[in-house]
This record gives C-alpha cells, structure tokens and sequence, in this order.
C-alpha cells in the first residue's frame, strides 16, 4: 500500500518537474523604426531542457522552437506533445516556446489599452519575428548552444510566422515546420 502510494506521488512529482519553466525577457518594443532607443516590455516564454540536458548523449540535440500566435503560451504548450515529447525525446532537444506580443501575459501595454489606437501600432509581424530572433540568440548563449540547429513549429497564423521567419532569418532558424499555414495567401 505505501509503495503504490509513492509510486503515484512520484508520477505525479515526475510529470510535475517535467513541465517547462517560464520565463521572462526584455523586448522592444519598437524593433523596426525606434533607431534603436525604444523601450521595452516583458514577454513570457516557456524551456523545457530536459531532454537536452544530456550532452554526452550521441543525439542531435536541436533547439525546437514553437513560434506562438495569438493566445496564451500555456495553451500552446499543453496541445503540441509531438514537439514536446516525442521529437525533443528523439533528438534530445531543447524545447522553447516564445508567447507572441499582445497575447498572454506579454503585453507592452496594460491589457485594457493594448489595443487602442497608437499603442496597437506595434502589434506587428515585423516585431513579432524580432522578438523570436532575440529570444533565440538569447536562449544560444544561456544554453552554450551557438553550434545547435533551430527547428521552428507553428500552425495557422504561428505555421506562417514560422515559414517567414525560416525565410527571412535562415541564420537563425535552420528548419521550419509550418502546419496549416496559408502564406501563399499574403
């Protein structure tokens, strides 16, 4: 009876760990036309290392990164097990989520203003794929991961953030897997 019950509580604590930590990090607000003096604002992301932690491990170890869209990173996270689980077991990889500006908890302005006119005039494309690049390039050092691969994910609107950003960053993200993304249709 005691070793089944600890056996359920060390289920429960495995799959409690297993999730991702959240974090924050600073971002621009104005990427594209601030001549590098805008301010900033926090947007939320998600690492799951624990598949890449492993170095000796023989495996690829790639950075799979989903490109979030419009809601809730968590959201995101609890419906994407292919990426999450099974590639990252796979390949050993570094699993990262970034929540897109506007959405979730990263907004650069309070919730009730976003958007309003003027302060919604940053809810753009552009900016949205800079802060994916800076997220990157961030995640590269704190990892010591320079040398690794980024896959980019998404579906729908983030399936075409990920296929853009493969095609105007290819530097940084050296694969893509957009799923249901109508690029052809912008």
């Amino acid at each position: 009876m005691k070793a089944a019950f600890l056996s359920i509580v060390a289920g429960i604590l495995g799959t409690a760990l297993s999730r991702p930590l959240q974090y924050t990090m600073q971002t621009k607000l104005d990427h594209i036309n601030a001549g590098g003096k805008s301010t900033t604002f926090s947007m939320r992301y998600l690492v799951d290392d624990q598949y890449f932690r492993n170095a000796s491990s023989g495996k690829l170890r790639p950075i799979l990164f989903y490109a979030g869209n419009e809601g809730d990173i968590w959201d995101f996270y609890g419906n994407s097990g292919f990426m999450t689980t099974t590639l990252a077991e796979e390949f050993g990889g570094l699993v990262v989520f970034g929540e897109h500006r506007y959405f979730g908890q990263s907004f650069p302005f309070d919730r009730a203003d976003a958007f309003k006119p003027g302060n919604n005039n940053y809810l753009t494309v552009e900016n949205t794929m800079m802060d994916y690049v800076e997220l990157i390039k961030m995640i590269r050092t704190k990892y010591n991961a320079q040398d690794k691969a980024v896959i980019v994910f998404g579906g729908s609107y983030g399936g075409m953030l990920a296929a853009w950003l493969r095609m105007k960053y290819p530097a940084t993200f050296q694969g893509a897997l957009a799923a249901s993304a109508p690029i052809l249709q912008f």
